[in-house]
């Protein structure tokens, strides 16, 4: 949607469809407004709080018993705790990792527990950030201390997640700059980010590549191509790109959009899903990067991308995740910001919004909030409480640190009487 002259807001509940011109400029004094979405059809219950610099949450049964439970980081947090689910009891798995900034989950050596790679001591300025990889092993009682062995350092490890590509366990680790870059983000000189790979047990590193240039910032595993083994996608300054594993055993790397149009450094994206639309594969950005715009791709029906701004109101956007939340097939978005526009005061709650298509082709979307009082650093889904409907967890980057999962209503909205 355009932020120029009109405002469209869709009234889900009825049906509606709003259009006015848009206000003149509040005073600069004025306290920026509540979002006045209508609501996305989800409780929410909070699973903990004071977790300071709320950065990421997975989701993971740690203990076997069947039940998905909930890992919390907090980048200024002393140690890593794991919540059990469902009265989340809480369980610190290690101490002593500062500047704790990702982590994965996955059970690399089948013993139905799994293993934690974080990714600690982070800095945006690659002289001052190690960028140390590690991994977190239980020690046979997962709600007792974990061990913690390194098995890399790079400046500016950021981003890490475990992938299965033909059935070989592979955790990969996208740094958000590369070791020469200069003067932070805006990196003038266009530097190389690495993009490494580590699989088990030796967890030696790879390389995947270095053509990535400037801030790489999301980083999404899922089967791209449809050839039943997934592809690592990564978002960043020169656009959105997919990485894949042959069975000759050579990594690839493939341009799959350039993502904002504007010049470096507002060009490109900052995080990227992929999901289905009408039985038809999508993807979605928040572009540039931290920025404003959520972006629905489309496919053009000539082997391209038809590029779709359906949000422009965000703020340093820094959660974006896809769920089916109906069933029906067709995936939903979740993106919101961590700040408010300039002169916002610190500790501002932007919110976090839900957004579901209106029409077949993925062109027109309703814009619902989920949350009004949280400022999303990170987003994931999974079947909470086990009804098979998908629910939604966030943490937040601001006082209180709330770490909260979003029970999925949308059966009872619709015994209500709300259309889909």
């Amino acid at each position: 949607m355009k932020q120029l002259s009109i405002v469209a807001v869709t009234v889900w509940a009825l049906g509606l469809t709003v259009v006015a011109t848009q206000a003149p400029n509040p005073p600069a004094s004025t306290a920026p407004p509540v979002p006045s979405d209508p609501p996305a059809p989800f409780y929410a219950h909070i699973v903990a709080s004071g977790l300071r610099g709320g950065y990421q949450v997975v989701a993971a049964d740690m203990n076997k018993d069947g039940k998905v439970d909930l890992i919390g980081l907090g980048s200024n947090m002393p140690e890593l705790i794991w919540y059990e689910n469902p009265y989340w009891t809480p369980h610190v798995i290690i101490r002593g990792a500062p500047r704790m900034i990702n982590m994965a989950a996955m059970d690399t050596d089948g013993d139905g527990i799994p293993e934690i790679a974080l990714a600690y001591g982070f800095g945006t300025n690659p002289s001052n950030s190690p960028g140390n990889i590690a991994i977190l092993k239980a020690n046979g009682d997962p709600t007792a201390l974990w061990s913690l062995k390194e098995i890399d350092a790079i400046p500016t490890s950021h981003r890490i997640r475990f992938a299965d590509i033909g059935g070989q366990k592979i955790l990969v680790n996208a740094p958000i700059l590369g070791a020469k870059a200069r003067e932070g983000f805006a990196d003038p000189d266009h530097s190389a980010t690495p993009l490494k790979a580590y699989r088990p047990p030796a967890w030696k590193p790879e390389t995947i590549t270095e053509a990535n240039l400037g801030v790489v910032h999301g980083l999404f595993v899922g089967d791209w191509d449809g050839d039943g083994r997934a592809e690592v996608l990564t978002a960043g300054y020169t656009g959105v790109f997919a990485h894949g594993l042959g069975r000759d055993g050579a990594w690839t790397r493939t341009e799959i959009v350039k993502g904002n149009p504007a010049e470096w450094p507002l060009s490109g994206a900052s995080d990227v899903a992929v999901g289905t639309l009408n039985k038809k594969k999508f993807f979605v950005t928040n572009e540039p990067f931290h920025g404003n715009l959520v972006v629905v791709y489309t496919d053009d029906g000539r082997g391209g991308w038809s590029r779709n701004v359906i949000d422009s109101q965000l703020f340093n956007s820094h959660a974006l995740v896809l769920v089916d939340s109906d069933g029906d097939g067709t995936s939903e978005i979740v993106s919101g910001g961590t700040r408010g526009g300039p002169g916002t005061a610190r500790g501002f709650k932007p919110g976090v919004f839900f957004y579901k298509t209106a029409d077949a082709t993925g062109q027109k979307w309703n814009r619902m909030l989920l949350d009004a009082g949280i400022a999303a650093n990170g987003c994931v889904t999974a079947d909470i409480n086990g009804d098979r409907h998908m629910d939604v967890v966030c943490i937040d980057n601001s006082d209180p640190w709330n770490l909260k999962w979003y029970e999925n209503r949308w059966q009872a909205a619709e015994t209500a009487g709300n259309p889909k």
